[in-house]
């Protein structure tokens, strides 16, 4: 694939169960759309003559006034953006590459940047992080420090807005007060569901969930449906908090095990949340979808090579699952980016 690459270097920087974080403050295509504001790491942009530990340490200092000592080398996230969603007109995708450090802090005085892309710097207790809309890169590093990972977080993505606003709305009015309303953003691959998703849970304060951690492997579409009602749904519902296995795609195995507390709000995203058994319990039933080639193109850009000789044995069983469901006439919103 050809596509640009951008690396980027950030400090884990962690004392008493906070976490050192910094917010950046998002911005506005000349299209419109928006790059929703978001808490992410200290950090930025590798520069020519220096090296990526000399970057993490610099970018510290710039956006917290901390002089900070590396401690060790954590791990690497990867992020595709694709090329409808550049910040630029570009006809080419670009991969995020972001290095993770653990960092301990050496000397100076804390205080927000000036004149750069964020606007404020704070220690965060850990156990706040699940109210907070962060960048996925928190996520990433919270996986990298054998933590999991709960609660929204927003990706580099633009949203569209009004179509949030009017999930929004509906899901106040879905509320009942009693057991969790469950909000389900559903859809085929690539449609767009999780950026919107993301933005739906930071404007309504709740915690999203992603079927995609439910989901056993590529032949595995339909069994998540009764994995996330057995371990989810179906507890939060009687007031309970729930423990549940998360699939992890990169050994084909299930892996950690993360814990959801009893919550009045949920958003659930992804292929499925609203058909079935899981749909019983949806409060909001949302439908995402796109032109199949564009659907496709992100899901190439966003995945890279690993997701190309899946793409139509997914999307079989895409259409056996909502054709049997007639999910998209069920939805009540309807959404096409």
């Amino acid at each position: 694939m050809d596509f640009d690459t951008r690396v980027g270097c950030y400090a884990w920087i962690e004392r008493d169960e906070h976490v050192l974080l910094v917010h950046w403050g998002g911005y506005t295509r000349a299209d419109g759309r928006h790059i929703r504001p978001c808490w992410m790491l200290p950090g930025g942009g590798l520069e020519p003559h220096e090296t990526c530990e000399q970057a993490a340490v610099r970018e510290v200092a710039e956006e917290s006034g901390y002089a900070v000592r590396l401690t060790g080398f954590l791990g690497t996230g990867t992020t595709m953006i694709a090329t409808p969603d550049r910040a630029r007109d570009t006809d080419r995708p670009m991969m995020l590459v972001q290095l993770v450090y653990s960092a301990e802090v050496a000397d100076g005085d804390l205080r927000p940047e000036t004149d750069g892309s964020t606007d404020d710097v704070r220690w965060v207790p850990l156990a706040d992080l699940a109210t907070l809309p962060c960048a996925s890169l928190v996520g990433v590093a919270l996986d990298l420090q054998d933590r999991h990972r709960e609660g929204p977080v927003v990706d580099d993505a633009p949203v569209d807005e009004d179509a949030v606003g009017r999930i929004v709305a509906a899901a106040r009015s879905a509320s009942t007060g009693g057991s969790t309303t469950v909000v389900a953003i559903d859809g085929p691959s690539g449609s767009g569901k999780t950026t919107l998703a993301e933005a739906v849970a930071h404007d309504l304060s709740c915690p999203v969930l992603h079927m995609d951690d439910f989901c056993p492997g590529w032949d595995g579409l339909a069994a998540a449906v009764d994995l996330v009602t057995d371990q989810v749904l179906e507890p939060l519902s009687r007031g309970e908090h729930t423990t549940y296995r998360v699939w992890d795609w990169s050994r084909g195995d299930w892996g950690r095990t993360a814990t959801l507390p009893a919550t009045d709000l949920l958003v659930l995203e992804g292929c499925g949340s609203s058909v079935g058994r899981a749909g019983e319990y949806a409060a909001l039933r949302v439908w995402v979808d796109a032109d199949e080639q564009v659907r496709h193109q992100r899901g190439i850009e966003r995945d890279g090579e690993t997701f190309a000789p899946h793409w139509d044995r997914w999307a079989a069983q895409e259409r056996v699952l909502f054709g049997a469901d007639r999910t998209p006439e069920r939805a009540d919103v309807r959404v096409r980016t």
